[in-house]
């Protein structure tokens, strides 16, 4: 028996879900690159949001550029605008709800973590369940006809008991959307080991969800990228592809893994050309990698700038952190690669120093320090774009320590004893092996 769900996959998170003819965009991100120019679309996205006319809804998961990409927001036709409704979870900041509504879209809608009926008059029967996961994510569940599909796009759920919350919320999947390769740094360029690793453990955590949600089947996305910048293109060499996902979850689950090729669509339930999917972003993959990294400019940052950036950033510390937090953050030597220099960085300020490049702490370009300087996301963009190492001779959590209170305070969050003690807990985890320093 037909569902009636459809699904129009258009690239990497980006999907419609479709029932009865209420149509919800998930998550575009259709072209141009993101975090600080480190990754690009191995497989080009060949329509445009003028192209796809007739979603109703659109989805945004979390802040992320890859889910939250605001040129291609700004390319849906301003009248086409005027006729959509966005869906967002609920957060304290209302960064991105407040964005949309200056765009000029319908109407917003922050949703509370309860079942909630979105189009009543074309498709009375649809259900969407929207809850905020860790480190500002969000998944969402859509029900209708007793089809029940769930996009966990980054949440990374990995035990039984974020598990057992979902599956008790949502119930037995139809179809589970999740990602399948690792997305961030993962090691120096002499330490590919630990993103075979990474990667085999992310597609462990693929089959582990499709068994503690009892998924019939399962689309591995979200993952459709490579790190394309000259200074983190040694990232690629142990990503997980399509292929290799489906692979795995064919021997390690009883799940059916469906992949879809960009532009393709299929009807939940049904069986799909899986294999020659796999073969085509294989194709796209091997052709990404064989030219190298893209050719970007990469401008040094003077001395005058980030002494002016550093001034700034204390500023908004003080704002961000309280004093006896500050107090604990001590020093943090960084190497700039352009400046062939280190740099130490305290709460006074930002001054030359004599300390190799295999004893600092981070080791990156003058531009990749300016973004954390100036942007409370700085940190976040810096360590999914992966364009930096952590020399084995320093210490990257005197770093992390730095940029990470801002971070927190750009969601509303508060950074107080309790921030203090899950600093210590991760330190804790990072000793034990159970955690990436």
């Amino acid at each position: 028996m037909a569902s009636g769900v459809k699904i129009n996959f258009v690239g990497h998170s980006c999907f419609v879900y479709e029932v009865d003819g209420c149509r919800i965009l998930c998550d575009p991100w259709l072209s141009g690159r993101v975090f600080h120019d480190g990754w690009d679309l191995y497989s080009p996205i060949d329509i445009t949001m003028a192209d796809l006319d007739g979603f109703q809804y659109l989805w945004i998961s979390h802040e992320h550029p890859d889910h939250f990409h605001v040129p291609t927001l700004r390319a849906i036709p301003e009248g086409r605008r005027s006729e959509i409704t966005v869906l967002l979870q609920t957060t304290i900041d209302r960064r991105v709800a407040e964005f949309c509504g200056e765009l000029g879209f319908r109407a917003v809608r922050e949703l509370s973590p309860d079942w909630i009926f979105p189009c009543p008059e074309t498709a009375p029967g649809l259900e969407v369940l929207c809850v905020p996961a860790a480190e500002g994510n969000s998944w969402i569940a859509f029900r209708s006809g007793g089809t029940t599909v769930l996009n966990l796009n980054d949440c990374g759920v990995r035990n039984a008991s974020e598990a057992a919350v979902i599956a008790e919320r949502v119930g037995p999947l139809d179809l589970l959307l999740t990602q399948f390769s690792y997305a961030n740094w993962v090691g120096n360029p002499d330490q590919r080991e630990l993103r075979v690793s990474e990667a085999l453990s992310k597609l462990e955590m693929v089959a582990f969800q499709c068994e503690a949600l009892q998924a019939k089947q399962v689309v591995p996305f979200a993952s459709h990228l490579y790190f394309c910048h000259p200074e983190n293109f040694f990232l690629n060499d142990g990503v997980n592809t399509p292929g290799t996902a489906v692979r795995f979850l064919r021997d390690a689950t009883s799940a059916e893994p469906v992949v879809l090729y960009n532009n393709e669509s299929y009807e939940v339930g049904e069986s799909h050309q899986t294999d020659g999917a796999c073969l085509r972003f294989e194709e796209d993959v091997e052709r990404a990698l064989a030219a190298g990294p893209l050719s970007l400019e990469n401008p040094s940052v003077g001395a005058e700038d980030l002494s002016k950036a550093v001034e700034d950033f204390l500023v908004r510390l003080r704002q961000d952190a309280p004093w006896y937090l500050r107090k604990m953050l001590g020093t943090t030597v960084i190497r700039l690669w352009d400046w062939e220099q280190s740099v130490r960085l305290t709460v006074d300020g930002l001054e030359e120093d004599p300390t190799p490049e295999f004893e600092a702490d981070i080791a990156l370009h003058s531009s990749s320090l300016l973004l954390c300087l100036q942007y409370r996301y700085g940190l976040d963009t810096l360590g999914v774009s992966g364009r930096f190492h952590k020399p084995d001779g320093g210490d990257y959590r005197r770093f992390y320590r730095f940029f990470r209170p801002g971070l927190i305070a750009m969601r509303g969050q508060v950074v107080g004893v309790g921030y203090i003690l899950r600093s210590v807990l991760n330190a804790g985890l990072v000793r034990m092996g159970r955690r990436y320093n």
